[in-house]
């Protein structure tokens, strides 16, 4: 019997930040002024990485609720040390919409890293 490892969620955290990372990179998406889509006006407060993260990692978290991962979001010792600027819900789900496209172009861009075959994470979660 084969038993699987398990990531603590700072791991977890860690790991999808840095695959982002190098999805981005292979989609030859840059990071300007924490943007990862153009838009008018000064930078974000949350930079657009960590909100592309908080957004795959609700996915694969399971969330299908908005309302109930921001509120695990602000509750969550780890997540909260680790992601201290924390958006409303209503700013959480209007970036993860604008980030939408972007998301299924890194879908993409994971496949290439990985080989063929689906990519780990379905947007799942409706967006407005």
């Amino acid at each position: 019997m084969s038993v699987s490892p398990t990531l603590s969620l700072e791991d977890t955290v860690t790991a999808v930040y840095c695959a982002l990372d190098d999805a981005l990179a292979e989609a030859n998406v840059k990071c300007r002024d924490g943007k990862l889509i153009w838009q008018p006006g000064p930078p974000p407060a949350v930079d657009a990485r960590e909100a592309l993260c908080l957004a795959v990692l609700q996915e694969l978290l399971g969330f299908e609720s908005d309302h109930k991962y921001c509120l695990w979001l602000a509750n969550h010792p780890t997540m909260r040390q680790l992601f201290p600027r924390q958006l409303s819900r209503q700013k959480f789900a209007e970036r993860r919409a604008v980030l939408t496209p972007l998301m299924e172009k890194l879908c993409g861009a994971f496949c290439m890293l990985v080989g063929e075959g689906a990519p780990p994470f379905l947007l799942s979660t409706a967006t407005p």
